[in-house]
């Protein structure tokens, strides 16, 4: 059955186009302060973002963010500087790669965790099964009459074979889950 779906009103079309437009500020805006290298506090509490310094007027303790060794380097760098940002670079590589081997660490310790419940529950699993079995067998062997339901819901007592059959799997299951 076809389904006629409707068209666009121009009105709804003017505030969809305006929705992107208002997002397209708001990513403008927002985009903004990542190109920024330096990022402080103005005397007003307000968080400036600029690629330039700030006033010399801001304490040291209100700048929150500087540019890295290597944007401050000028064009043609000089062999000290170019030896400074190669030490802060193998600095920041030591770093990443501590931080790095730590995570690689917790994802080992995590794992291992997993593992140990894992076992736990397949442990208490194979104990339930064992209590079930060992008392299906001593059921067996009571010499009452056992009784079975069968898939209509009616009541059916084993016969000598049918027990025979039920003890050699009960035997079975404790010789698997019973250590």
């Amino acid at each position: 059955m076809p389904v006629a779906i409707p068209r666009p009103t121009a009105h709804a079309m003017r505030h969809a186009l305006a929705g992107l437009g208002v997002l397209t500020l708001l990513s403008c805006g927002l985009l903004a302060p990542a190109c920024a290298q330096w990022k402080w506090i103005s005397p007003s509490g307000v968080v400036q973002y600029s690629d330039q310094p700030p006033p010399s007027t801001i304490a040291a303790r209100n700048i929150l963010a500087r540019p890295t060794a290597a944007a401050q380097a000028a064009p043609g760098p000089t062999a000290s500087s170019a030896s400074q940002a190669a030490g802060q670079l193998k600095g920041q590589d030591s770093q990443a790669a501590r931080e790095l081997q730590s995570k690689l660490e917790e994802d080992k310790r995590a794992k291992e965790a997993a593992q140990r419940l894992q076992q736990q529950v397949s442990e208490q699993a194979r104990l339930a099964n064992c209590l079930q079995a060992r008392r299906q067998l001593q059921a067996l062997d009571s010499g009452l009459r056992v009784r079975q339901v069968d898939a209509q819901g009616n009541r059916d007592f084993l016969d000598d074979a049918q027990i025979a059959a039920q003890r050699q799997q009960a035997a079975a299951m404790i010789a698997a889950n019973c250590r």
